[in-house]
């Protein structure tokens, strides 16, 4: 039971933020001249040039912290003993989120892009 609280509000943390929203907002940098993709999104992490084409490269990574959830306790007599169990309970974790977007230039404009990761979302 524990384990699917965790899942629940791991899901509540991203709900409304989907893979479609980050990509409807990457669609909208298609077109756009290299030096306004520079002003919206900061200087790239990296950058790469072949066959009159150019890549460069965005990345961002975070930490994400889902508590625990403390056991519950039963207590059972037996004669005059009382005997209290710790029940279920799960401990924190922590969660690696990452995202890496690419952007293909011809010339000064952006032509498409890519993504991996698992923190690739915006909300819609």
């Amino acid at each position: 039971m524990s384990r699917c609280l965790v899942i629940f509000i791991a899901a509540a943390l991203t709900a409304c933020a989907t893979t479609a929203g980050y990509e409807k907002i990457l669609n909208s940098w298609v077109g756009v001249q290299e030096i306004d993709l520079v002003r919206g999104w900061g200087p790239p992490l990296q950058s790469y040039e072949t066959g009159g084409h150019r890549f460069i490269v965005y990345s961002s990574r975070r930490n994400v912290y889902l508590p625990g959830t403390p056991p519950t306790y039963q207590t059972t007599i037996v004669g005059n003993t009382a005997y209290t169990n710790a029940i279920g309970g799960s401990p924190g974790m922590t969660i690696d989120k990452t995202c890496t977007t690419t952007f293909e230039l011809e010339g000064t404009r952006v032509i498409s892009w890519s993504h991996q990761g698992n923190d690739c979302k915006a909300r819609e």
